[in-house]
Order: structure tokens, then sequence, then C-alpha cells
């Protein structure tokens, strides 16, 4: 077998597990919802319409394999992947609100507040914020003091330090002559608080020393700051079918592709991605090869090849 052939393969190998995870991340998410006709029915169709519509499942994926990367292969780090969805998924309900982005069209399907009304919406986000506590009190096999620093954690990220301090940001964000940090600053807070979750949970879970935490959060760091860049330009680019979501939400915003022009921002973007691979090679994990599918599955408009 060619050099090149036996890549193929273990790519292929690599796909197929992804897919057998991914799997299993969506069986445990509609598992850990009420089935749609428990009362108040519309509440819940709304929740299940957000959570369960079809998505990447990054965040779980990023949690379930950098978890097991670190030796950790316990259904908890499934539960708590779901956890970083359902807070994903209540955050895009609000996010695609009139008083916010005003968008209708999210994963290729009305938006919540469409399909629904608004104070459905709303309630729904915030059913699915509460449950995702819950589902965190309820772990087997994990003791009290990890489920409190992750409950802790999940606190953080979606108050005021985290999501909800990055979309206030992002409803102000119309200085077109904002300085590229102050830009990171946001990106960081609107996109980057889950990731940090995701990994950050894992490496809770796992129990590694702060060296190889502190390598995890330099690769969120970077990793998140990609993925937000990396959604503006198709928010520029691509047509609302190809992008799955309402597009041209972020026109008058002061995004980096607006203050450094497309193709320095491609170069910007490639950085974000070599530091975060970097980051987490030092890392120690055991699945690289898993990471460099992931990445190249999530970025693969880019030439990937560029930052391998």
């Amino acid at each position: 077998m060619s050099i090149n052939n036996e890549k193929m393969s273990s790519k292929d190998t690599i796909l197929a597990n992804v897919l057998l995870v991914k799997n299993k991340i969506e069986k445990t998410l509609e598992s850990t919802l009420p089935c749609e006709n428990t009362w108040p029915v519309r509440l819940h169709k709304a929740q299940r319409h957000a959570l369960l519509s079809p998505g990447k499942r990054f965040r779980p994926l990023l949690c379930y394999f950098v978890a097991n990367g670190l030796g950790q292969k316990d259904n908890s780090v499934l539960l708590v992947g779901c956890v970083a969805e359902m807070v994903h998924a209540a955050s895009l309900i609000l996010d695609d609100l009139p008083c916010m982005d005003d968008a209708e069209i999210r994963r290729n399907q009305p938006s919540t507040h469409v399909a629904f009304d608004e104070s459905t919406a709303i309630l729904s986000a915030t059913a699915l914020l509460n449950h995702a506590f819950s589902v965190i009190s309820k772990l087997d096999n994990v003791s009290d003091t990890v489920k409190v620093k992750l409950v802790d954690l999940l606190s953080y990220t979606v108050g005021s330090d985290g999501l909800i301090a990055g979309q206030m940001a992002d409803l102000s964000n119309i200085k077109l002559n904002t300085s590229l940090e102050e830009v990171e600053r946001l990106n960081t807070l609107k996109t980057g608080a889950l990731f940090d979750f995701s990994i950050e949970s894992a490496a809770i879970l796992s129990n590694i020393s702060r060296n190889r935490k502190q390598y995890l959060s330099e690769f969120s760091h970077y990793l998140g700051l990609a993925f937000q860049l990396m959604d503006d330009v198709k928010d520029k680019v691509m047509t609302q079918e190809d992008a799955s979501k309402s597009v041209d939400r972020d026109i008058g915003k002061a995004t980096i592709l607006a203050i450094k022009g497309s193709e320095q921002s491609l170069s910007i973007l490639e950085n974000y991605l070599i530091r975060a691979k970097k980051a987490l090679s030092k890392a120690q994990l055991t699945n690289l090869n898993t990471f460099d599918v992931l990445l190249y599955n999530q970025f693969s408009f880019l030439n990937m090849d560029a930052i391998n």
C-alpha cells in the first residue's frame, strides 16, 4: 500500500469514528430532552426544534475527543459535551431574535422565533440553559467536587464575563475604526467562551496537570478566534443555502474582515489555526490525528496543507 493510500485509509477510519461519536451525541441530546408531547407541548417542541436541528456538533465533539486523548472515556464526557450543545442552541435562539440579529433562518430551517413565536423562543432558550445545569448535577461516576467545578465553569461561561458579555458587546459593535485586539476580545467572548467550556470541562473530567490545561486553554483561544473569523467570512461570501443560516448579518459591524480585508483576514485565520495546532501538540493528547481531521472538516475552504 502506498503512503498516500495509507493516509487515506487512516483518514477514513478517523472519519468513521467521528461519525460514530456524532451519532452517539445525537441520541444523547434527544434522550436528555422531554418528548415533544410533554406538557407544555409548544415549549418542548420549540426546544427540540432548536437543539435537534441538523448541526455539526463541533463543541461536543471537541469535548469528547479532548477527553479521549487524555485517557478519559467515561459517558460523563459525552453528556458534558451535550451540555455545551444545549447552551449553544440556547444562544442561537436568542441571537436570532428580532431585537438581536433578526435572523429568520438557522441550520436551513426557520429560526425558533419564526417557527413558533418570540415568547416561546425566549422561554425555550431559558429552559435549555436551565436543563444544562441539571444534566451536570446528575452525572454518574463524577464526584461532587468535580460537579461543582463544572457548574461554576458553566455559570462563568454563560454569564456577564462570557456569552452574555459577548452578546452585549456585539449589539454595540459599530466602530469600524476599532483595533484588531478589540475585535479579538469580542470574538473571544462571543464564540470562544463555549469552546473554552467544552475543552476545559474535558480537562477537569480528566484531572490533568496545570501545564497541560494551559496548553489546552491556548488551543481553545486560537480555535475560537479562527472559528469566529471563519463565520464572518461565510457571512460575507456564502449564500443563505450554503451557510445554512441568514447571511449579511454583519453589515456595519467591526469584524476582522471589515477592518482588514479578505486577503489579510485569511492570513490571520491561517495563523490562528497554526497557533492552535502548536498549542494542542504541547498538550500531549494521544489522538492528534483525529484533530487534524476535525479541523480539516471545519475549515475545508482553506488550503489546509499550509497549516499542517
